[in-house]
């Protein structure tokens, strides 16, 4: 049985390894006519490689979970606590409440694939569940699977630039305004670059070493990214972009090279701001006018004030740390008073735009900008899709606020179940577009599987998000998976799950998994980090134990 059992574990994680190869290196450039049908496109190669890779892969699972069955019955559940996480237990509730919610649904026959166009019904759902379990289980964690994501993603994300700059290298069909890269929707391509993106600056933010030509290749990736970030146009990814940084601001507080990591990387999004601006200045006629909430961070002195702001700010933690002056007590103040101020901002914003709602025209000159109402159109249109979403889930009875319409059937309810008084706010605010889900995950989620979905789809998500950072020191490239996670889950309370990012995501949300299972010194990095710590440890405790022999 021995021999079987390595030979099928060898199969499984060869399996997988075809399966990563074809989803983080492949599928981004994969489309049959231009941007044409690239969604329907992405989302068939999704499912084609996933039914035949994938039930390898699952066949190959089984065997392997029955032959380990039958070796060590007599300690099947000390395996079991040792294996399975808490993560694991949410992923599973969620697997469980899609089977009942597709059982109940009275739109079977669209809830098992989904919605035409969008394809995220009962069968893609369950895939992705056996994506992270597949993933987190069976691989055999190696960085080469982030190096692979960040070198294809690198080649999307300089396409995407030049496409904002006016340049079309690729002439891909219907090539416009609303279409980027090799992605296609400006929606789409965000999705993708904060599900990949950020593992490239969380493993910069970490490096430790001297100047080497990994460095230089993170970096030079950071800039890609941060230049694309600006332009693409969808403003969600700014919001995820300050989410991810006001984390890695408060991780840093404690250490004084990541501290200078950190602010190094402020300077290259400063920087990215600034070689956009100066691009839009050379070519003045190809360059669209508005990028959107960044179009201001590449316009008149902006992007010099940000350079020059982080550059000094770099200068300054740099002499900190050679001059031995560097604080954590300080920094730690510092990173809380940043954090704590947006908290304050953000509420504040979220007030006046209250406010100036329920009561037109108290912001005085402020009133008169659409952002400060909150309407249907506010947000483009989200104002619509979040209320045409909270109120599907309110007229549902009591069985399927539990377990919601069915996967993917918000757009079958809306138009074949809802009220009149719903229907009438859904084709007076999108006419003939049809509207499928609610532009943001969780309400989506919470429509489609309801309450009990909800609970353990956000289970599942946050505990996978602190596990991964919680274990930062000693694991640095769950981290890295933690920050995607992180930043997929800020931009998509905005927006929705499509085949390219949740596909991708998914992948990283195993690999982060599987990274955790890591024995720490098998990463050089972390070992560092670990050994700097422990030193710093023990030199805390030999001074207090000098202060206690003086006394």
């Amino acid at each position: 049985m021995e021999p079987l059992q390595k030979f099928v574990n060898i199969l499984l994680h060869y399996a997988i390894c075809v399966y990563l190869v074809l989803i983080l290196g492949i599928m981004p450039f994969y489309s049959t006519d231009g941007y044409s049908r690239i969604g329907t496109d992405k989302s068939r190669f999704f499912h084609f490689v996933s039914l035949r890779v994938g039930s390898v892969a699952a066949a190959a699972a089984v065997l392997y979970l029955l032959i380990l069955l039958i070796r060590q019955r007599k300690h099947v559940l000390k395996t079991i606590r040792e294996h399975v996480s808490v993560t694991d237990f949410f992923a599973a509730g969620y697997g469980v409440v899609l089977i009942l919610s597709y059982l109940l649904t009275d739109y079977r026959e669209t809830a098992l694939w989904g919605y035409a166009g969008w394809y995220m019904g009962f069968w893609p759902q369950m895939i992705f569940l056996l994506i992270y379990f597949l993933v987190s289980k069976a691989w055999k964690p190696g960085k080469w699977g982030l190096y692979l994501a960040m070198t294809v993603s690198a080649v999307v994300f300089l396409i995407g630039y030049v496409n904002r700059l006016g340049m079309d290298p690729l002439h891909m069909l219907l090539s416009g305004s609303d279409f980027i890269s090799t992605i296609g929707n400006i929606n789409w391509y965000c999705g993708y670059l904060v599900s990949v993106f950020f593992a490239g600056t969380a493993l910069l933010w970490q490096y430790r070493g001297k100047i080497t030509v990994k460095l230089l290749l993170l970096a030079a990736y950071g800039l890609t990214g941060f230049c694309t970030l600006i332009t693409q146009g969808s403003d969600s990814g700014l919001v995820a972009f300050a989410a991810v940084f006001l984390v890695m601001l408060i991780f840093s507080a404690k250490d004084g090279e990541r501290m200078f990591l950190f602010v190094a990387e402020l300077c290259l999004f400063s920087g990215s701001c600034l070689i956009t601006w100066i691009l839009r200045l050379t070519f003045p006629q190809e360059t669209p006018q508005s990028f959107g909430l960044a179009d201001f961070l590449s316009r008149d002195g902006w992007p010099f004030l940000l350079w020059g702001l982080s550059a000094l700010a770099l200068f300054f933690v740099f002499r900190r740390i050679h001059t031995h002056a560097y604080s954590v007590k300080r920094a730690r103040m510092v990173s809380r008073t940043v954090v704590v101020t947006v908290v304050i901002l953000s509420a504040a914003l979220s007030g006046m735009i209250l406010f100036n709602s329920l009561h037109p025209g108290i912001l005085g000159p402020l009133s008169e900008n659409p952002f400060f109402t909150y309407t249907v159109h506010w947000g483009s249109n989200r104002g619509a899709t979040w209320q045409a979403g909270w109120r599907c889930f309110l007229e549902q009875n009591f069985l399927h606020k539990l377990f919601g319409v069915g996967p993917d059937s918000m757009g079958e309810y809306l138009y074949k179940g809802a009220s009149p008084e719903l229907t009438a706010l859904v084709r007076d605010s999108f006419a003939s577009a049809i509207l499928t889900n609610a532009h943001n995950e969780w309400l989506t989620v919470l429509v489609d599987t309801g309450i009990l979905g909800l609970a353990a789809f956000a289970g599942m998500m946050l505990s996978a998000i602190y596990r991964f950072f919680k274990k930062a020191d000693s694991h640095p490239a769950a981290c890295a998976c933690g920050f995607c996670l992180l930043a997929y889950t800020v931009n998509n309370f905005f927006s929705f799950q499509q085949s390219m990012s949740t596909a991708t995501i998914f992948v990283m949300f195993g690999m982060g998994e599987a990274f955790l299972r890591q024995k720490p010194e098998e990463n050089a990095a972390s070992s560092r980090y670990t050994a700097k710590k422990k030193h710093r440890k023990g030199n805390k405790n030999r001074s207090r134990r000098r202060k206690e022999n003086q006394k």
